[in-house]
């Protein structure tokens, strides 16, 4: 037990009845920072390592030990002597002794601080590819409204027509590029995750917007369902914009003869809200269904096969989960449950 303890990878550290810290290993000396002098006998709500926003946490934490259950796996925020912050998973049990009375209890932290980097790398990687493949739809998108006021401006120049009626179209139609430039750019630039309670009718609508030249050139149709109920959600825009883009381009993507695609919103569950964008595409074989989620496994020239793996990441951040169903030559529905009572400060 103690070559376990004092060899063990991850950092250990081991407090007795009081919430004194009794021992700590090795690696919590090289991941930290503060020798074992400095945090053995020290009581657990005085320890440098808890940034002080997260000690209700640790509370928590603490109180379950009391009752004698366990920590599994909870996703934490540590710092170093230096003060440079990490993320931790916190797995903690009590400890009995050999009459099975409570003896103290065990805290264990795993570092994947380098881990949450590499997913977020891979999301702004995949965030950047997308954007990259819309910039042909989107180009598409902005000549025409630019031909409609270069037009106009000529008119003027040479003293034409009605001007008034002019700037009013000019208007219009550079609102619209304002509108495609904004929600491609939301997609193509790095943004700090923030929870908020949005209209999930509103991001799809203005998801649409940005594909909808896309559909035009696939001859696909747009048709909405969105039945009566909830319609807000705590939630990250951009992320959920991130993932409706992806879901939303494969479909149109899949439909080379063109077709109906359909995008229905029902909070008609307890608690819950379904959305789902059911496609009449190519649909989707066996064998390849089982390999979606691979990293970097892709049936596209182009594609990097990171986007179903970050999209199912995003919604299970948001406490949601995605269903497929698909049938050769019929097409695909995938279907995206959320919670509607989810909260993430309260989840904090």
């Amino acid at each position: 037990m103690e070559s376990f303890i004092e060899n063990h990878g991850d950092s250990i550290l081991i407090f007795n009845n009081d919430c004194l810290v009794q021992r700590v290993n090795e690696a919590f000396v090289n991941v930290f920072g503060w020798s074992k002098e400095e945090i053995q006998g020290m009581n657990l709500y005085s320890l440098p390592f808890i940034p002080a926003e997260y000690f209700n946490e640790m509370t928590t934490s603490y109180e379950m030990m009391r009752k004698g259950q366990s920590v599994n796996g909870s996703e934490v925020i540590r710092q170093r002597k230096n003060g440079e912050r990490m993320n931790m998973i916190l797995t903690a049990s009590p400890i009995y002794d050999g009459r099975g009375n409570p003896n103290g209890w065990s805290a264990i932290f795993k570092d994947i601080t380098e881990w949450k980097l590499a997913q977020e790398h891979m999301k702004n990687s995949e965030k950047l590819s997308v954007a990259g493949q819309l910039a042909a739809g989107i180009a598409h998108e902005i000549r025409n409204p630019i031909t409609s006021i270069k037009g106009f401006v000529q008119l003027m120049k040479a003293g034409l027509g009605d001007r008034q009626q002019y700037f009013d179209i000019m208007i219009s139609e550079i609102e619209r590029i304002e509108l495609i430039l904004s929600e491609l750019l939301i997609l193509a630039k790095p943004q700090t995750i923030k929870y908020e309670r949005k209209d999930i009718r509103v991001l799809l609508s203005q998801v649409m917007t940005l594909l909808d030249s896309q559909a035009i050139l696939n001859n696909v149709q747009f048709i909405t369902q969105f039945m009566p109920g909830a319609t807000h959600l705590y939630c990250d825009e951009n992320q959920l914009k991130q993932v409706f883009i992806n879901f939303i381009k494969n479909s149109i993507e899949s439909m080379t003869a063109g077709g109906k695609l359909t995008v229905q919103v029902d909070s008609g569950h307890v608690q819950e809200m379904r959305i789902r964008i059911i496609d009449e595409g190519c649909g989707i074989p066996k064998e390849v269904m089982a390999k979606i989620g691979q990293p970097f496994y892709t049936t596209k020239a182009n594609g990097t096969g990171l986007g179903f793996m970050v999209s199912k990441k995003i919604i299970e951040n948001h406490s949601g989960n995605i269903k497929i169903e698909s049938e050769v030559n019929k097409g695909t529905l995938i279907e995206m449950t959320l919670p509607i009572s989810f909260n993430p400060a309260l989840e904090s």
